[in-house]
This record gives structure tokens, sequence and C-alpha cells, in this order.
């Protein structure tokens, strides 16, 4: 008799080469995992390299992937060129949204067959995925690169043209969400994984608030890994439950018996907007395994919720699925009435899961359902809906729209199929994995959102499965800006780079962005933080602001001066071959440059905590890339210095990566490697005091000592 470990995975295969596998659902589709490989039974190990990949074959093709997985890592610890075993581990490895370390399996892959043109075009689909995970751990640069590898290939298959379209916009996703991180202000939201026993180490979604302290959700409670006999009739089933919060502390959830059913999942509740209906979706899986939901609703009188039935008007519709329910309302000519959105893949759409509508008619019978439109629904897949009554904005979650990577949340202003483009929360809620079931507990001020962005809970790996958060909205001021020349002359296009610090704690919040054509910026900040400003033009000396966010003025000006040119080869002095110089045109023809000489890059720019070249770096590099030209000998090392502010190890990387940004560039421009080492300091060779005598900031040594610097190592 053999047992199985089940393990929830939220899989619907839409259509052949989907984007994402584990696309979210209404149900969780429980998966296999076996007792044998769970425990790394030394028999199934000790069986032949031939045995062992017979066994994982066959758990991959089955769709059992979370036995798979480790019966591939053990059997390509000998057998590392098995091309066709690193993608099936990395398809396993995507589908069980364990991005990271499906993004290696992906690289591990393409060292195999990136020479080999037939055989990057039979596993094409890997560049597609690999650039989803590289997307979801939010390495977007390389995310890009893999996008715009796959659109290179020419492989027969019929699916490859609808991949590329999808390949196109992903490449512009990268883009905006690179976007997104320079422009969010992280402070906007405080959000908090929800503890146990609200979490539980499975899967937990479909949440409904049934008042300020009652939480209904979807769930398969579980402290350990639930295990059943291959000859029961019956696997666990996710169900609904009710959590409350009583005396500051989450009460163990209890059972939502008047919705359950016992042998089918049920889930993705919604209560009507005057609480007297309840819908929620009950789903099965037929004998093609396909997982088909149907949305029921039970209406509550005289205090009791009545039998749930199957809720009529073609919002159910046969072969197809319907499920993740939210009610809405809608009013015209001063009459209002009851909307029910609802997820289905029911023909008409607009491809994937799409948000469709039925509006209740006078005679209380729902109206044939109609597609949400163009403005919300695309090729790929709109899921969980959800309706805000005060602002009569609607809240969904798309793997298309322009995103963070995996499942974004989004709001759209409108009614019905009548929608304006839908807005992304930006990356102060979403991240490079799934984000929905967003949700208002109280409208723009605090709710919740389901995500599997990496947390300790899950019961396999680290985004297997779901939690649930709580998002409260934080109170953000604003303080306008402006910068000025020294005639008080507006500056249109300045770099600003922002870091706001808290005063209690370590945390920090970073962005950048552009002023305005008026010289205009704002900075957004919490109070009791402190705030640094560096604002950076070409043809201007940069300018630095350290600023206490309890006396601020009304409106912060900064004042930029012209660069002057500055001649310091004729103070050099001979002696001393390792002082620093500032790296020109006339530096490198004038002085001497010898083994141990060191070159300032005055011109390297790096906003706060980020390691990306700024477009005035390219000045300082394009002379250093001239100068390396025209001294084929010259090996250099690439030093990155950071000031003292942060964490020791964080700015030890951060140098680190700068300096390897700089070394890669050059790479790609021509120059050898094997001339160019990067290296990074952090804070551990300063040039100037962090701090005056009186043990405040100084803030022209700490711009000295955020520098990029080139030592000559063989002349």
């Amino acid at each position: 008799m053999k047992y199985h470990l089940f393990i929830e995975a939220e899989r619907k295969v839409i259509k052949e080469a989907m984007l994402y596998p584990v696309g979210f659902f209404s149900m969780k589709k429980l998966l296999v995992l076996s007792l044998i490989t769970l425990c790394v039974s030394l028999s199934a190990y000790a069986q032949s390299g031939g045995e062992m990949l017979k066994m994982a074959e066959s758990n991959f093709e089955e769709g059992n992937y979370y036995d798979a997985i480790p019966l591939y890592e053990k059997y390509l610890q000998a057998n590392r060129k098995d091309m066709q075993s690193w993608y099936h581990l990395a398809e396993a490895l995507y589908a069980s949204r364990n991005h990271s370390e499906a993004a290696t399996a992906y690289g591990s892959l393409m060292k195999l067959i990136n020479n080999d043109k037939e055989l990057k075009n039979t596993y094409y689909l890997a560049y597609l995925h690999y650039g989803n995970s590289l997307m979801a751990v939010q390495q977007y640069e390389e995310a890009k690169k893999q996008y715009l590898d796959f659109l290179r290939l020419r492989p027969t298959e019929p699916n490859y043209r609808e991949l590329k379209r999808i390949a196109n916009a992903k490449i512009r996703a990268c883009s905006e969400a690179q976007e997104m991180q320079k422009e969010a202000y992280v402070g906007d939201f405080k959000i908090e994984i929800l503890p146990e026993p609200v979490n539980s180490p499975y899967s937990d979604f479909g949440l409904v608030w049934l008042d300020q302290s009652s939480l209904l959700y979807t769930s398969l409670p579980s402290d350990t890994l639930v295990m059943v006999q291959d000859d029961e009739d019956f696997a666990p089933v996710n169900q609904l439950y009710i959590a409350k919060k009583s005396n500051g502390s989450w009460q163990a959830p209890e059972p939502a018996y008047d919705f359950n059913h016992e042998f089918f999942h049920t889930a993705n509740g919604s209560l009507s907007m005057d609480g007297k209906s309840f819908a929620f979706s009950i789903c099965q899986e037929n004998d093609a395994h396909e997982v088909r939901c149907a949305i029921y609703v039970s209406t509550k009188k005289h205090g009791q919720w009545s039998k749930p039935v199957k809720i009529k008007g073609g919002i159910n519709k046969s072969a197809y699925t319907s499920t993740q329910p939210s009610f809405g309302e809608y009013t015209r000519r001063r009459m209002t009435s009851e909307v029910l959105y609802f997820v289905s893949d029911r023909p008409g759409g607009r491809g994937g899961l799409d948000i469709w509508y039925s509006a209740i008619s006078r005679t209380g019978e729902w109206a044939e359902p109609v597609n949400c439109g163009s403005g919300i629904n695309t090729s790929g897949n709109e899921v969980t809906p959800f309706y805000d009554k005060e602002s009569g904005q609607l809240y969904f979650s798309s793997d298309y729209h322009y995103g963070m990577g995996g499942y974004d949340v989004f709001y759209a202003e409108g009614a019905l199929k009548s929608w304006r483009r839908p807005e992304n929360l930006g990356a102060s809620i979403n991240t490079g994995f799934d984000e929905t079931y967003f949700s208002w507990r109280v409208s723009n001020a605090n709710g919740t959102l389901v995500s599997n962005r990496e947390a300790d809970k899950s019961v396999f790996g680290k985004n297997c499965c779901d939690d649930i958060y709580f998002i409260e909205k934080q109170q953000v001021m604003e303080l306008p800006a402006i910068v000025v020349n020294e005639d008080s002359v507006k500056l249109p296009e300045v770099n600003i780079a922002l870091a706001l610090h808290s005063y209690d704690n370590y945390d920090s919040i970073e962005t950048s962005l552009l002023t305005g054509k008026e010289g205009d910026f704002k900075i957004r900040y919490k109070k009791d933080y402190s705030i640094e400003v560096a604002a950076s033009k070409t043809g201007y000396d940069k300018s630095f602001k350290s600023l206490r966010t309890d006396d601020l003025p009304d409106t912060l000006m900064i004042v930029m001066r012209k660069a002057e040119e500055k001649e310091k080869i004729e103070h050099i002095d001979p002696t001393q071959p390792e002082q620093p110089l500032v790296l020109s045109d006339q530096v490198v023809k004038k002085a001497e440059i010898k083994k141990g000489s060191v070159l300032v890059l005055e011109n390297i720019y790096f906003a706060f905590g980020d390691a990306e070249i700024q477009s005035e770096a390219l000045k300082d590099l394009d002379v250093l890339e001239r100068f390396l030209i025209n001294n084929p000998k010259v090996k250099i090392e690439i030093s990155g210095h950071t000031d003292s502010k942060g964490d020791d190890e964080l700015n030890l990387k951060l140098s680190q990566d700068r300096a390897n940004n700089i070394r890669d560039y050059l790479i790609e421009k021509g120059i050898s490697s094997d001339r160019i080492v990067a290296v990074g300091y952090g804070e551990t060779k300063p040039m100037a005091p962090n701090e005056n005598p009186d043990g405040s900031d100084n803030e022209e040594g700490r711009r000295k000592n955020r520098r990029t610097e080139v030592v000559i190592l063989e002349d």
C-alpha cells in the first residue's frame, strides 16, 4: 500500500504553453508527493541512475512535480550534461513556483544548448519560462535578455507566433517594473503576514471580511504534511473557515459549516452589499483531471443561512469554470442594481481566464453574463476581482497587464464593461511573485492581499503556497521641492536620488526620479525619518541635502552651481603616484599613469542603495574605454566604495555590485575581461570623515566616500 503527501499548487492549464502553468485558480489542485521521495529514501537513491531517472520522468509526466524535483536533483549530480533532465527539473521547479531555483536550473540548461541552433529551437519554451522566473526574482535586465533570445529563435511549433507577442509584452513589462521600482515610495503601505493560526503551512486564500474582526477564507489547515492512502476514495479538500480576532490575538479558525461541502473544494466567498447573500465556489475534478467550479449562493433569513444552491442566470456554464465571485453594484438613472463579477474561461472571452459580470434584473433574476471588456481583460489571465463600493473601483490581478512579474494587483475605474485603463498598485504592493485577492476592509485605509512571496510557513519550498497579508495604508506627507541654478533659474531634468532613514531603527527607503520642466519634484515622507537628497546634472556640481522631517521648510530649494574645469594635473606630487586623479581626457594624456596610480571616476553616480549605472556615468566610462584601447597592456581594478550609512555587509555587497556593473559595461564595449578586476570595499576605505567632530553628518565627506576608482595594476 502506497502513501501520498498532498501539496497544494494552484494549477490550471488554459492552453498549451501558458505563461504560468501554476496559474491562479479558485481551488487548490492537490499534487502528489510520495512519502518515499519526501523522506529521501536511501533505497530510492541507491538505485541506478537509469532507474532514478525513470522514476523522475514518470512523476514529471504525471504532473507530480514535487515527486520529480528531488529525483532529478539527485540524478543530475552525476549526470551534469543531461539536457532533457535539466529542462524537466527547471520546468518542475517553475510549475511549483520555486523561481529562484528554477532560474538556476534553466541557466544550467542554457550553458549546454547555447551554441547549438537546433537545440535552442527544441527547448524554445525554456527561454520564455527562464525570463518569467527571472522576473519573479526581480532580475529584470537578465529577464529581458532571455526574452530577446527567445525572439531570435525559429522553432516550427504553431504556438510560437502567439508566444512572441507575449515575450515582447514581457520585455516592456520589465522596463515598466524597473520604473515602478524607481518611482515607488515603498512606505505607502505597511504589510504584515497574518500569524498562525490564520495562515497554515498550506495555501490560504479567497478571503472576505465579515466584520472588522472576523475573516472568512479558504484553507486546508494542518500543522503537518497531509498523508492519504492510494485506495482512499476521497482526498482532503479545501474548505471555508472563519477566524476571529479577540483581545488583539487571532483565535483558531472554525469551519464555516453553513457553506462547506464534505467531498468537494469550497472556496472564494463574497458577501452582498446588504450582507444578506453569500456567493462562493464549489469545485471538483472530472475524470479527465480537469478542475471545474460553479458558483453557489446562500441567503440569510431570520439570522440563518439557507442551504447553498447553484446560482442561476447563465453564470454557471457546463464544461467551463465559474469562480471567484465578487458582489458589486451599478447606479443608473437613480436606480441601483446589484452586480456579480466573477471569473470564467468560457467562450467569448479575451483569452485565458477573464472577468465577467451579471446584473440582477428588476424581477430579481440574474442576466446573461457579459465580458468586462478589453479595458480589463487580456489574452492572459485576469482573476480575483474585488469591487470597492466606496470608491467604485474594481481591483483584480493580472499576469498580462504590465507588472512586476507573476500576478500583479491592478485597479480600474468604471462599471460593467466600460473601464478606464487599469493602474498598477506599484512596487509598494506588488513583487515579482504572485499578488492576488486584494480587498479593503476599510476603503483606502486597510485590508488584505494574498501572496506567495517568500515566507517561512510554506509546507514545501519558499514560494509553493499562498499566505494572507494585512495591509495598512500609511500617512505619507509631501514636501514640495525645486532645483535652481545660482541665478535662481529653474533647472529641468535633474537626477534626484532620495534616501529616507528611520530615527528608531534601520529601516530605510530609497528611490530616484527626474525633476519636471520647471525643476520641481515632491519628496514623499513619513514622520520620524531623516531625508537625504542628492541632485546631479551634467555640467553642474552635485548637490546634497540632509534634513530631518521634524524641521522642514515649506518648500525645499536646492541650488546647483556650474561645474568648474579642474586642472588637477598641475598639483600632482610625482612622489605620490597613488594620489587619486580625477579621470578626464586631459589627465590620461598629460599625467604619467603608472602601476599604482588611482583615477577617481568623478561623474560616476549611483542612486542611494542602487547599483545601476546612471546616464551621467557614460562620459567617464567612455574616457576610461578610450584609455584602455590606447593602452592595450594596462590592467585595472575597478574599486567600489560607499559611505558608512547602512549595514556593513549590505554596503560591501552594494559596492561589489557597482564595480561589477562597470566591469560588465567595459567588457560589452570590447575590453578583454582578463584586463579588469572588480572589487567592492564597502565603507572600509573612506577618504574623508563621514561625521564632523561634533557627531553630525559630514555631507561633503560622505559624498567623497561614495566613489568609484580605477587602480592601475599593470602598465
